[in-house]
């Protein structure tokens, strides 16, 4: 189900640090000194307010598209301006709507499970455009998000965790040079997995040079179910272990 989005003010706090300064008028015995909004609070809403009307365009142009992946809308957003009118960078507001563009859509183009519990996609953008436009308004909600912090675009696993999300692997084949001599060996191979599962770059480590071939072209046609990170598939660097044991 399509989570509510998070408050504006985690998203200030975040960016301009301590953004409040305390009042220098009078206080009342015994009451709180109310904080006022300093110039950095005001620029980061005022960033947020700009990258929210943005969003907007792109989603409802991708409604009017009939756009049919997420991928398609993060595209078209990470397209648009990263500056304000006076050509001020916006990053740290585009990272944050992106993430939560990316966060409240169906995933159903990433896992080959049946996402029943899902809205459709369109549903799903009618709802983040209600949303943000509430927002745009200043109609809050109070929900927490877990989008304080931009999403890295690739991340490093171990070959355990690595191995915990193969799809499909191809069993490597030994060498005609090896003939019929019982060699056994590791070989060890660093990996680059994209965002849909699939080999793109592979380099030795280590292990046994007549076998390090037959190794590369065994693992560039393993797939693997894409690492998510906070509900969003990332690229991934990681290590591959391929064994090689003969029967003797």
């Amino acid at each position: 189900m399509l989570r509510p989005f998070g408050p504006l003010a985690n998203f200030i706090v975040l960016l301009a640090g301590l953004s409040f300064s305390q009042a220098t008028t009078s206080q009342v015995p015994g009451t709180v000194p109310r904080p006022s909004p300093s110039a950095a609070g005001v620029a980061a809403r005022a960033s947020l307010d700009l990258e929210l009307d943005r969003a907007i365009l792109v989603l409802k142009r991708g409604l009017k598209e009939h756009w049919a992946t997420r991928d398609q809308y993060l595209t078209a957003f990470e397209k648009t301006s990263g500056t304000d009118s006076t050509g001020r960078p916006v990053r740290a507001a585009k990272r944050h709507v992106e993430c939560e563009i990316g966060e409240h859509m169906p995933t159903h183009e990433v896992w080959d499970e049946k996402w029943d519990n899902e809205p459709p996609l369109n549903i799903a953008v009618q709802r983040m455009i209600d949303e943000f436009i509430a927002r745009r308004e200043g109609q809050f909600l109070d929900s927490p998000t877990s989008c304080a912090a931009p999403i890295p675009k690739k991340v490093i696993v171990s070959a355990g965790v690595a191995a915990s999300m193969v799809k499909s692997r191809t069993d490597p084949v030994y060498p005609p040079i090896v003939g019929s001599f019982p060699i056994d060996g590791t070989v060890v191979l660093h990996a680059t997995i994209s965002t849909k599962g699939i080999v793109e770059a592979l380099s030795v480590i280590s292990g046994p040079a007549s076998l390090q071939q037959a190794a590369m072209d065994a693992v560039r046609h393993w797939t693997y179910r894409p690492y998510l990170l906070n509900n969003a598939p990332v690229e991934v660097e990681t290590t591959i272990n391929v064994i090689f044991m003969r029967h003797r």
